[in-house]
């Protein structure tokens, strides 16, 4: 038989670690042989569950209870000893349970129909601003187009007027000097 010294030294920890693992482990079901006085005896057996108990704690972070319900459900199963139930079953909490899920059900359903909603929403403004855009675009090539119109009748100046590959009219500088000599014409 071990004592709680010669296991916590052990593991590495507190004796009073080893006691709350075996409190934590008696709580779902777990026994510890004790003497007739009532301290706990501990055997092979029990270091070797203290140990995974320790290792299952640093591996996964969980709390102790939640650890030493593992544990114990192994150790007995390992035993051949079926146990009722590691957790016994609460039918109102299981009830809670059942109502909470239909309502997380509920909620997620209408957050879906939610969904739907906003996405057919969106393909709507989604339609609408390709047409906006279909429009801009054709008001912005109509705009295009009259500037040209206006820079080709712009670029038309007033001195073009004289240029004489002009077929609209008589040669202005002919003219011109006809005016300034009129005698030179005559001949």
């Amino acid at each position: 038989m071990l004592k709680s010294k010669e296991i916590a030294a052990f593991l590495g920890v507190e004796a009073v670690t080893i006691r709350k693992y075996c409190a934590a482990l008696e709580a779902h079901g777990y026994s510890v042989q004790k003497d007739e006085n009532g301290h706990r005896q501990y055997d092979d057996k029990d270091a070797t569950a203290f140990q995974e108990l320790k290792a299952l704690r640093e591996r996964t972070g969980l709390p102790l209870d939640k650890c030493a319900e593992v544990i114990a459900a192994r150790v007995k199963e390992a035993s051949g000893s079926v146990a009722p139930a590691v957790i016994p079953q609460n039918q109102d909490a299981i009830v809670r349970m059942e109502e909470r899920y239909k309502e997380q059900t509920e909620i997620i359903n209408r957050l879906m129909e939610h969904n739907e909603r906003q996405a057919a929403e969106l393909a709507r403004v989604h339609s609408r601003m390709d047409e906006q855009n279909a429009n801009l675009t054709t008001i912005l090539r109509e705009m295009q187009e009259t500037r040209r119109m206006v820079a080709a009748d712009q670029s038309r100046k007033w001195w073009k007027f004289w240029d004489r590959g002009q077929a609209d009219g008589p040669d202005p500088e002919a003219a011109w000097k006809k005016k300034q000599n009129p005698e030179q014409y005559l001949k």
